[in-house]
């Protein structure tokens, strides 16, 4: 089992110098008091609601009877009702929300036009996907596995619609089973947005409830779900999931505290939904995957993964490229499949067209727009019907609609969605044109207040930089929010945007547009000084608001100012935004923001240059691209020798260290760590000699020099308990833990890495903390504490899955393979190593893939492919070999003598059992040299048993006997099996045997 390397560097932490939020106050002269007060808040937020409404994939009111499911599930096979529904008669376009009940109360708009008839269309054709959907669903019930499975297509395809009409057939055909479904927004709103979406909807919470009234249906539900042990922690963990207070939980800041809260709130729901799952099967939906976190998609595949032997079907909708966002998509210890939802055909595509006008006679130009040149996608269909509303040519007249020719002769009919959707930006009022551009400054999400702030600074002029007087403003009063208010609800109407159920900014009525390019469009519209400008002022109003410092926040005003030109304000928001996501472990986004704020920076500010790229080079090191992070730590060497800095400079060749540590070449590791020493010494910095002392134990370590790795780690102990650091003194105490554990000292080590575990969880240090969770089970999996080592090691995987750390990821994968295959469970085994083997080759760790290669060649052994064990176990040697890697050069020899034993009984036995005699003595010859007790008494043992079983009896009881002392020596559980055995033996004589 492989114990982590520790390679040192901390989390960076968020910027804590928040600006405060200064409540004004009356003025002292009455005059101003008086016009104050006669403004009051009418200019003040709305406050929205708190929760998310219902998912966006919901039941249909007025549902359509269907056949009740029965025992041979014929029915809810070929049911004839989804082929054709007009239930709801819900429109087609994928993630289109219908329109505010706000929005149609008058039956005229404030703008002057007259309100759009609403469009719904009928579900036309998809009979064989729905099919298949449902063969999925019926597999999962009845064979009690879990399926996951992704529906494909380009934007506006239809993969939603599919979904809800999916979903509206289970829960009519079959009674148990239950429904859950979630989507995530264009723009990541929130962390887990899709899977809060889903739980609202399991626990029955409504937009409008208070957060006490949610608290409570959280608490009733799960007191229903599971035993009553579960009822203090279970409810505010899914609450923090679904980024509900829990104010009086006691629970939250200690789990906070440790590192521990996303694990815990991962394991608390998979054992509530796992529950769920005892009542029937459960479908979950997902819509608009492409548009997920990080953070939701671990927990999606977490949820999976613990679901798999359960009732349950995942199903979710993506782009095509979703692949290119999450590289891990669909991937984990489950089935998975995927399905492609294609364009509608000609005919289909003309028969919504028709549709969708009403079945008024259509010419045949507009066929064949919706034919040719549409590429059967609904929501263009969509479009051009809209289109056709709005410029005249559909004409409704109550039930009966016609189309006017005449006009059709008039209108330049545009034959593209773009071009739909460009020509109806065109050819709005000029006022709602207005709003819509400013609006789209603001972001494809936005808010009222943030667009009234744009229209007041276009439409109010003062000589005064503090703005109009008060007197002017008390004049303008109400209105103009007034006035954008009915723009905004206008252009609602249209269908160009959509207001959204909850407000990311508390108090804010917050608004969306339409599905992509209509965001695109309409930001192109704008003149480039007038977009800066409005930029400009955006970042200001966001920045203004009481959450304008956190992390989302940050990048959207670090965005602003870069459009508006501002580059070093941009690279300033830019930092902090990587600093809080880098503390979050959200490491793709922090890789991102950094390398932004580095661009945007330039070459203002030299010194903030180097320290983004210490940091940006500490990210890539942890998610495994090595390469990325020497040239980064390159960078750090160039510019500390421009501003003559002796620390930066050994800070920078201590990392490189460090990552060449890490990709096997220990010559040069020890080169730049020893450079950095120097360096560090020279400028009489402590802290960075402890640290480089401690790098140089590893190296060490690696080789098997134990006494001198011992050395070098506790002398930077010593340094860094009179400094103390917490989090320094954990790395030491980590390190130590497994020279100890290597020198066979397990009592020792535990003592190391328990300590650690108790500092780590103190400062909050989530990747240490799944270090030490992973030595620990390594070390529990030493003495034979099988059951326990495997239960740490799956939740070290799902930490290290939440915080992106990769190469954590690929050794705790690498370990469970190796525990699956001493489990007798080669599939299982074999797959946890794929993924290990695809982790190490990704990201170049020698080590890892030594290691790796030798797992598969047992399991390839324990199902009888020999050849193939045995050229892996042949590379394993070269690989070690060329790396200088002793302790993975004696597994590898072990891993040959293993199988070239177990190949006796074939034409070459005589030679293979000199080969399998040679490579023993190979292993346990390197084990003694290193001093690797542990590694040293199971190749003993190994070689024992071989000798007995080739009738070499008292040779081989005498190494059994050896093995059996290291094994009692370091408390492990072999040594009283060696003990029943001997005794067997002993007991038994020639004559017997």
């Amino acid at each position: 089992m492989t114990t982590e390397r520790n390679e040192g560097g901390t989390g960076a932490t968020p910027d804590a110098n928040l600006l405060d939020e200064n409540q004004i106050e009356e003025a002292d002269r009455p005059e101003e008091a008086a016009t104050l007060r006669e403004i009051g808040t009418a200019d003040g937020p709305i406050t929205g609601p708190l929760m998310p409404s219902q998912s966006s994939v919901i039941e249909p009111t007025n549902r359509t009877p269907i056949t009740e499911f029965s025992d041979h599930e014929v029915e809810f096979l070929e049911e004839d009702d989804l082929t054709l529904s007009d239930v709801g008669r819900e429109q087609l376009s994928e993630g289109e929300e219908a329109i505010s009940d706000t929005f149609r109360a008058s039956p005229q708009s404030p703008a002057g036009h007259d309100l759009l008839p609403e469009l719904r269309g009928q579900f036309i054709g998809r009979t064989e996907l729905l099919a298949q959907l449902k063969e999925c669903f019926l597999q999962v019930r009845r064979n009690g596995e879990l399926c996951f499975l992704t529906l494909l297509g380009e934007p506006g395809v239809g993969k939603s619609r599919v979904t809800r009409e999916f979903a509206r057939a289970v829960r009519g055909a079959i009674p148990d089973a239950r429904v859950l479904s979630g989507a995530a927004a264009p723009t990541a709103r929130r962390s887990y947005e899709a899977v809060a979406r889903a739980l609202s909807e399991r626990f029955g919470i409504s937009r409008e409830e208070t957060p006490e009234e949610i608290r409570h249906k959280i608490q009733q539900a799960v007191a229903e779900a599971l035993p009553e042990s579960s009822h203090v922690d279970v409810p505010p963990l899914i609450a923090h999931l679904m980024q509900i207070p829990f104010p009086d939980s006691p629970v939250l800041e200690s789990l906070a505290q440790a590192g521990q809260l996303e694990l815990r709130a991962y394991i608390a729901l998979r054992r509530f939904i796992m529950r769920d799952t005892e009542r029937g099967p459960l479908l979950l939906c997902f819509d608009g995957m492409e548009n997920a976190t990080n953070e939701t998609v671990n927990l999606i595949h977490y949820l999976a993964d613990g679901l798999k032997g359960r009732p349950v079907m995942v199903l979710s909708t993506a782009r095509d490229d979703i692949f290119r966002r999450h590289t891990n998509w669909g991937q984990g210890d489950f089935a998975t499949r995927r399905l492609d939802v294609a364009p509608m055909p000609n005919l289909e595509a003309e028969a919504l067209l028709v549709d969708l006008f009403h079945d008024a006679l259509i010419p045949d130009e507009m066929l064949e727009v919706a034919r040719e040149h549409l590429g059967g996608i609904p929501r263009s269909i969509h479009e051009l019907t809209r289109f056709s509303l709005e410029t005249g040519i559909l004409v409704p007249r109550g039930s009966t609609w016609f189309v006017d020719k005449e006009r059709l002769k008039e209108v330049s009919l545009p034959r593209t969605h773009v071009d739909i959707l460009r020509a109806r930006l065109h050819s709005l009022p000029p006022t709602e044109q207005g709003l819509l551009q400013q609006a789209a400054v603001v972001g494809e999400v936005f808010w009222l207040d943030a667009v009234v702030a744009l229209h007041r600074s276009a439409s109010i002029t003062s000589n005064d930089p503090d703005g109009p007087t008060l007197e002017q403003i008390a004049a303008v009063g109400e209105s103009m929010r007034a006035k954008v208010a009915e723009g905004i609800k206008a252009l609602c109407e249209r269908g160009l945007i959509t207001e959204c159920s909850d407000s990311t900014i508390a108090g804010e009525r917050e608004f969306r547009f339409a599905p992509p390019p209509t965001f695109e469009l309409t930001h192109e519209m704008l003149d480039d000084s007038v977009r800066h400008r409005f930029h400009q002022l955006a970042a200001q109003w966001l920045e203004a608001r009481p959450e304008g410092r956190d992390e989302v926040r940050q990048e959207q005003v670090g965005h602003h100012f870069e459009r508006a030109g501002d580059l070093r304000s941009a690279a300033t928001r830019f930092r902090r935004a990587a600093d809080a996501a880098r503390s979050r472990y959200f490491v793709h986004k922090a890789i991102r923001l950094y390398r932004r704020a580095l661009t945007c920076l330039g070459d203002f500010d030299l010194i903030t240059r180097l320290h983004l790229w210490h940091d940006l080079g500490s990210v890539l090191q942890h998610k495994g691209d090595f390469d990325g992070a020497l040239d980064a730590y390159e960078r750090m060497v160039r510019l500390g020798w421009v501003v003559a800095s002796r620390p930066k400079a050994a800070v920078a060749f201590n990392k490189m260290g460090r990552v060449w540590r890490q990709k096997g070449n220990l010559n040069l590791a020890a080169e730049y760590l020893q450079r950095g020493l120097d360096m560090f010494r020279q400028a009489n910095d402590e802290r960075g000699v402890a640290t480089s002392l401690d790098d140089l134990g590893q190296i060490h370590w690696l080789l098997g020099h134990y006494d001198e790795a011992l050395d070098h780690s506790a002398n930077a102990l010593e340094m860094r308990r009179q400094m103390g650091n917490q989090r320094s003194i954990a790395l030491s105490l980590s390190n130590i833990g497994n020279i100890e554990k290597d020198r066979g000292l397990f009592n020792e080590a535990e003592s190391c890495y328990r300590e650690a575990l108790r500092l780590r969880q103190a400062v909050g240090d989530a990747h240490g903390y799944v270090i030490s969770l992973n030595n620990l089970a390594a070390l529990d999996c030493e003495r034979g504490n099988l059951d326990h080592a495997q239960e740490s090691w799956k939740n070290a995987l799902a930490e290290a899955e939440r915080i992106g750390a990769v190469p954590l990821q690929m050794v705790i994968l690498n370990n469970l393979g190796e525990l699956s295959t001493r489990n007798n469970k080669p599939a299982e085994a074999r797959q946890r190593l794929q993924r290990a083997m695809s982790l190490a080759t990704e990201i170049d760790d020698p080590r890892t893939y030594i290691d790796v290669l030798r797992n598969l060649a047992l399991v390839e052994l324990q199902e009888g492919n020999s050849e193939k064990a045995q050229k892996y176990g042949e590379q394993c040697i070269r690989l070690a070999r060329d790396a200088r890697l002793p302790e993975m050069v004696g597994k590898a020899h072990l891993a040959l003598a293993e199988v070239h034993a177990q190949t006796l009984f074939d034409a070459s036995a005589s030679h293979e059992q000199s080969t399998a005699r040679d490579y023993f003595r190979k292993a346990i010859g390197v084990f003694r040299q290193m001093g690797n007790e542990g590694e040293l008494a199971k190749a003993l043992r190994l070689f024992g048993e071989y000798l007995i079983e080739q009738a070499s009896t008292q040779q081989g009881i005498k190494t059994l006997r050896e093995a059996q002392g290291l094994f009692s020596k370091l408390g492990m559980r072999e040594a009283k099996t060696l003990d029943r055995v001997l005794a067997d033996l002993e007991n038994t004589g020639p004559s017997k045997r």
